[in-house]
């Protein structure tokens, strides 16, 4: 895998140009406000899932650069003094990112305990945005770290606090004028980190083709690696249709949702939204109580509404309720399991 990654990383930077800096590159307009979304990956990647309450829409916006990059200076500006007093009229230089860090925020969920297992995490992530360009395009770092808490049976002898900590190398490249592709190569650890941390290090990675039917369809397809025990891989399709401002339809696997603008206040905008998200869970490297060092594994599939409310370059927040099922716990080499009943949950998260 990691042969993989550097192959397709030098075949990038080869055929695609790489520089250095600001001074010299035109920004594509794919990168833009991307602080209040990031659709594949929250970055410790917790019992929230690979796409929890995240707008691809918004990742794949090739018209939002204005929103993270400032101008040096703008025509007519006093900054573009040179010197003896007089203006000269230039165009604008490269937009200069005002900020090295991007979708910064907390998330915690919480699922109501059902049959002796409850379930909660917190997670923390953010970007970090690099001078390094391909086709005006940065390198950035997604990173994250979580907390799980776990309540279960005795007979489950699962810790009751798991932890996951991650680090993503992204690209989002231009293709040609309506197609582009989401890379990301790295790994994380996932475990009660007694011990077990090197049984739970894993690759993460993505590459998702993006395609632009006309201004109010996209296309994708492409593959998600997990690296877990019980999930390696899982494939990212479907489309996004937006035919009104005001309302969305992300048909996407997986994680389906219909969001609909019940508000605008200036700049801020607020969103309700149903959908649902599958593939839910994680996996975790544990040591029990006899010494034996083995895998937990949580799954589950949800339903859920949600309220968002957002605006470019400030705080966004949501708040979420659903129904989760087909929940599942288990282990890797012990015997043990349990299938808990259905359950409500939780969400809530703030993004800046």
């Amino acid at each position: 895998m990691s042969r993989a990654v550097c192959c397709a990383l030098a075949i990038v930077l080869a055929t695609s140009g790489l520089s250095w800096g600001q001074s010299d590159v035109e920004l594509h307009p794919a990168f833009v406000d991307e602080s209040l979304r990031d659709p594949f990956l929250r970055p410790a990647a917790q019992i929230s899932g690979p796409l929890d309450g995240e707008d691809p829409s918004e990742q794949w916006d090739l018209d939002r650069v204005q929103r993270h990059y400032a101008p040096a200076y703008l025509p007519g500006d006093d900054s573009g003094d040179d010197g003896d007093g007089s203006c000269v009229d230039t165009a604008p230089v490269t937009p200069q990112r005002r900020i090295p860090f991007m979708d910064s925020g907390v998330t915690a969920t919480y699922l109501s305990p059902v049959d002796g297992f409850g379930v909660s995490d917190v997670d923390l992530k953010s970007q970090l945005i690099f001078p390094l360009f391909v086709k005006g395009s940065p390198l950035r770092l997604a990173m994250g770290a979580g907390t799980t808490f776990i309540s279960a049976p005795a007979a489950l002898d699962v810790p009751n606090r798991l932890y996951g900590l991650t680090s993503e190398l992204r690209w989002y490249l231009p293709l040609k004028e309506t197609w582009g592709i989401d890379l990301g190569a790295g790994g994380g650890v996932y475990s009660d980190l007694n011990g077990t941390a090197g049984q739970g290090v894993r690759v993460t990675g993505r590459a998702i083709l993006v395609k632009d039917l006309n201004p109010n369809l996209k296309v994708s397809a492409g593959i998600l690696y997990l690296g877990r025990k019980n999930l390696l891989a899982m494939p990212i399709a479907g489309l996004i249709y937006t035919p009104r401002d005001d309302l969305k339809v992300e048909l996407l696997i997986p994680r389906p949702r219909v969001m609909r603008r019940i508000s605008v206040n200036g700049t801020r905008e607020n969103w309700v939204y149903a959908g649902a998200e599958i593939f839910g869970g994680n996996t975790w490297a544990v040591q029990q109580t006899s010494g034996a060092q083995d895998t937990f594994i949580y799954t589950d599939n949800r339903l859920l509404v949600g309220y968002e409310t957002k605006a470019p370059n400030g705080i966004a927040g949501r708040l979420e309720a659903g129904y989760v099922f087909m929940r599942k716990v288990h282990f890797s080499n012990s015997t043990a399991s349990l299938n808990p009943g259905g359950t409500v949950m939780v969400r809530a998260g703030v993004t800046y």
